[in-house]
């Protein structure tokens, strides 16, 4: 039986790939920063302090601390997505559902904190989300299972009566390695990646989901 059901946020719940990218590049130029990669969907699901040494050059990590960087860059990011906020299509009716028949739900981001009290704020989920896991609570980011296994004890489950719901290869390996059922959503990654990563199912988005479909899974 599903007891628990565990989102992650960027991609999951609300379609914001866009503004990430948008407000990186907005920052970068305004800080005239030097990058030895682009910021892109390869870095999906990762946290900030393990995308920027990859992206930027050695001399700007010497301008400015990694934390300052990752502070700067999402600062931008909220203020540009600030109005736009809208949940993937036929999430609030999932939720409402999963709520009236006693499943806990729970976001699980390697976001920042403010970040999802950013969405929080911008969505009114109410009572419909019981619990909350940043990248900023966790000493080991996605792929490795930790945020996954802290919504769950936070949820009152064990993995296995928890269903992921993840749109990142390193989401879904987070998933699979936290033992819980992890459903796919193609936001940012086709069907196919998405299975190769683990995925057990995969949806578009949450239009017709129900947990009786699920527990059909």
């Amino acid at each position: 039986m599903i007891k628990g059901l565990i989102f992650d946020m960027d991609g999951t719940l609300v379609d914001n790939l866009d503004y990430h990218v948008l407000s990186f590049s907005t920052f970068a130029e305004k800080n005239n920063l030097k990058l030895i990669a682009p910021f892109d969907l390869r870095y999906n699901g990762m946290r900030g302090e393990e995308i920027f040494p990859l992206i930027l050059a050695p001399e700007e990590l010497e301008r400015f601390t990694i934390q300052q960087i990752i502070d700067m860059k999402e600062e931008a990011y909220r203020e540009a997505y600030s109005g736009h906020v809208e949940p993937i299509k036929g999430l609030m009716d999932f939720l409402r559902e999963a709520y009236r028949e006693g499943a806990r739900c729970a976001i699980g981001s390697s976001g920042q904190r403010r970040n999802i009290e950013f969405i929080l704020n911008e969505i009114p989920f109410g009572e419909l989300i019981s619990a909350t896991v940043s990248g900023d609570d966790v000493s080991r980011g996605k792929p490795e299972p930790d945020i996954f296994l802290r919504c769950c004890e936070l949820l009152g489950c064990e993995p296995s009566e928890c269903v992921v719901f993840e749109d990142a290869v390193t989401g879904i390996k987070a998933g699979v390695a936290a033992g819980c059922k992890v459903v796919g959503i193609t936001t940012t990654a086709t069907a196919d990646t998405l299975r190769a990563a683990g995925a057990h199912y995969i949806i578009d988005d949450y239009r017709g989901l129900s947990l009786a479909m699920i527990e059909s899974w």
